[in-house]
Formats: C-alpha cells, sequence, structure tokens
C-alpha cells in the first residue's frame, strides 16, 4: 500500500516537470496580482505581436495589415526561394524561441508557429526601418491615428518577440537585398526608441547590446549610465515627504545626469534627474516593472526607483515642490493626477531588494535631528526671502532697544 502511493506520487511529480528550459525564459505573461490593478496597462490596443495575444478577436485589424506588409516586403527582391530560408531560419530556431516564453503554447502547431514569427518579425523590421526614416519614406500601409498605438503596443512585456529571431531575419534580408553594410538591428531600434546608438556610452554598453527583447531594450537604456548600486535586504524606507522633508532643510536641486535613477543626498541637498511624465508614462514604466518583477527581481532598478518617489510624493503639494524646483514635468493637467498616478503604480509591487536604503536611511535621520527642523523653521518661517528677513532683523533690534530702555527707565527709578 506504501509503496504505490509513493510511485503514484513520483508520477504525479514527473507529471509536473517542465517541459522547457526556463532559463531562457524572459517573455511573461504579466501576474494576475499585477494585472488586475490596471489590465489595459498590459493588453495590447492593436496589434497583436507573438503567441501570447494570438487569435485575439480584437486585434484582428492588423492581421490583414500584417499581410499587406509582406506582400510588398516580398516584392521588394525577395523570391520565393528567399522566403523560405526566412521559414527555415524560424523553423530551425522554433525551440529556441518557445523557450522565450513563460508558456508552451502546445496548442500552436509548428507552421502556425512559424507562420506567426514571420508575419509579425517582417511587420516589426518593416515598421521600425520607416519610423526612423531610414529610407526616408511615409509608411503608407497604415492610417496615421495607428502609429501611436502601434508603438505602444510594443513596448508591452506580453506583446514581444525575442530579439535574436527579429535580428536573423533582418540580416538574411540585407543578404538577400544587397544591402550592405547596412545599420545593426540593435541600432535601428535604439534609434526608434529615441536615443543615439553611435554614442560610445549606449554602443558600448554590455547590458543594451544583451537585450532580449524590447521592453528589456527599454530597461536597459534606462539603466545606460546608472550608478551601480548593492542590492540588499535591509527594510530601510524613505518615511517623510518632500514637503515634511523641506520643513527639515533639506534643498531639493535637480541633477545633470542623463540616467534618471542617479539619485544622490548629500549634506542636506537631494539631487535627482529630471523625470519627463506624459500620458503614456504609466503604461510604459508598468511593463518595465512586470518584467523586473519576473526576470530581475534582485535588480529591480526601477521598481527601486518608484518606490523612491512614491515615499517623497504623498500628495499635490509635494509634486508643486518638485516641479518648482525642475526635478519633475509632467503633462498630466494637474499636480494631484500625478500624485495619484505615482502612489497607485507601487500597488502589489513586492519588496525583494533595494539600492536606495543607504540614501533613505541618510535622509530620516536628516528629518529626525530636532536642530534641523529648528533651523529650517528659522529660514522658512523668518527669512524665506529678503524682505522678510530685513523685517526680522529689523523687529529683533527694535526688540533689543525697547528692552534696554526698559532696564534704564527702571533703573532711574531705583
Amino acid at each position: 500500500m506504501t509503496r504505490n502511493f509513493v510511485t503514484r506520487l513520483n508520477r504525479m511529480v514527473d507529471s509536473c516537470t517542465p517541459q522547457q528550459d526556463l532559463s531562457e525564459c524572459c517573455i511573461y505573461e504579466v501576474p494576475n496580482l499585477l494585472r488586475n490593478v490596471k489590465p489595459e496597462a498590459y493588453t495590447p490596443q492593436l496589434i497583436s505581436i507573438g503567441p501570447l495575444h494570438h487569435g485575439d478577436a480584437k486585434l484582428e485589424i492588423m492581421k490583414r495589415k500584417k499581410l499587406i506588409c509582406f506582400r510588398e516586403f516580398k516584392g521588394n527582391r525577395m523570391s520565393d526561394e528567399r522566403i523560405m530560408d526566412l521559414v527555415n531560419i524560424i523553423r530551425n530556431k522554433e525551440k529556441n524561441i518557445r523557450q522565450y516564453y513563460s508558456k508552451n503554447f502546445n496548442e500552436i502547431g509548428s507552421w502556425d508557429f512559424i507562420e506567426m514569427i514571420l508575419l509579425d518579425a517582417v511587420f516589426i523590421i518593416e515598421f521600425i526601418k520607416e519610423s526612423t526614416d531610414v529610407e526616408d519614406r511615409p509608411y503608407k500601409n497604415l492610417e496615421p491615428w495607428m502609429m501611436s498605438d502601434i508603438e505602444e503596443d510594443l513596448k508591452l512585456l506580453e506583446n514581444q518577440l525575442p530579439f535574436f529571431i527579429i535580428e536573423e531575419i533582418y540580416d538574411e534580408v540585407n543578404r538577400a537585398r544587397l544591402e550592405l553594410p547596412s545599420i545593426p538591428f540593435l541600432h535601428l531600434a535604439t534609434l526608434h526608441f529615441g536615443k543615439n546608438p553611435f554614442s560610445d556610452e549606449v554602443n558600448n554598453d554590455p547590458k543594451v547590446k544583451g537585450s532580449r527583447h524590447f521592453t528589456d531594450l527599454l530597461r536597459n537604456l534606462m539603466l545606460n549610465g546608472v550608478i551601480e548600486r548593492r542590492f540588499t535586504f535591509h527594510n530601510i524606507k524613505l518615511k517623510y515627504s518632500a514637503v515634511m522633508l523641506r520643513k527639515a532643510g533639506v534643498r531639493f536641486r535637480v541633477a545633470r545626469e542623463k540616467c534618471l535613477l542617479n539619485i544622490r543626498f548629500e549634506k542636506g541637498v537631494l539631487e535627482i534627474p529630471r523625470l519627463e511624465v506624459d500620458y503614456s508614462f504609466e503604461r510604459f514604466v508598468r511593463n518595465i516593472m512586470a518584467l523586473e518583477q519576473c526576470y530581475k527581481p534582485f535588480e529591480a532598478y526601477i521598481c527601486n526607483y518608484i518606490k523612491f518617489m512614491d515615499s517623497l510624493i504623498n500628495s499635490a503639494e509635494d509634486v508643486d515642490l518638485l516641479v518648482g524646483k525642475g526635478i519633475i514635468l509632467h503633462w498630466l493637467g494637474d499636480d494631484a493626477a500625478l500624485s495619484n498616478m505615482i502612489n497607485k503604480l507601487n500597488e502589489n509591487i513586492g519588496d525583494t531588494s533595494t539600492c536606495y536604503y543607504n540614501i533613505c536611511q541618510k535622509m530620516n535621520v536628516h528629518y529626525e535631528n530636532h536642530w534641523n527642523r529648528l533651523k529650517a523653521t528659522l529660514e522658512l518661517v523668518y527669512f524665506p526671502n529678503v524682505w522678510r528677513g530685513t523685517g526680522t532683523v529689523a523687529a529683533a533690534i527694535l526688540l533689543i532697544l525697547t528692552l534696554i530702555q526698559t532696564i534704564t527707565s527702571v533703573k532711574s527709578v531705583f
């Protein structure tokens, strides 16, 4: 009886053995804990790329656009033999491609999978090339309103192709069309997302070179030039908001750093690089944070940055202070909207490790020093400007003179 139980248990364990090499996995379904906070932030609105949203009826409008794009691509010096070369590249790498995803997708047969990857990769290549004006011609297959929606959908974690297969297809196409020398696809994608790929800082960054898909590339571009910080499990958080810190004498200064994450606190001065926020910022950052939670939980730079800013911003008044110092520039209409957005970004984001613990500790100690708060009160209340300071000094002198006169009068009486 015992042996039968153990045998049955072993069969159950064997049936749960992963069917793919999880060490290659880097394209994930966003965990429900995060998705439920704001589902639309992680879901493509117009175009499906890769298998995670393949077959979604709401995204079928773009299937025809992909086919039209492929027809024009094929007509540009791509014979049937050349197309079969691309098919064979995907077929030979199909197992590797599937291992990039957190799901097996056994329901998608081999040829359907190859077709999906080929159509999506060709569309991405043509879209990136034409939207970066490499060939100086407009994208005639897409309506203008589609461009920004596609741009946003290509950044989503669930809407990715492995970077290596796009690069291999891109290189093979250039060889077939004799378009050599050509700009590498990594440089083209970096240029597309608004960075200069030819600067030494970006060109030589091993993180950027090792990007595994577009969401990962965008994260690595954010980390370009980052100060290497040690991650620890210290449960130290910033306890005080920007307005409270100002009342303790903390001075705020916009840093000239290019990397958003390079925050410094020295001698009572908090330096933060400028943060620019538009209406697409929340969706973009949520996907970067989801990637870190799934793929880089112990190097979660972006999650740590947002948590720091969340602690610094508790109200519209905090935002107003940071806007006034040039640290934040936003287009959300009012400061309360930005405060609410920042405060909600951290919902259900787990605490794994932190890289700003030493800065938070220094700032907490600075605030809790009574002398710092007293000095700040004197400065903010009695000496905020020349006129108030002059009035304060004059009042103090008048008070002293009055006191002297009173003492003199009392002495004369006695």
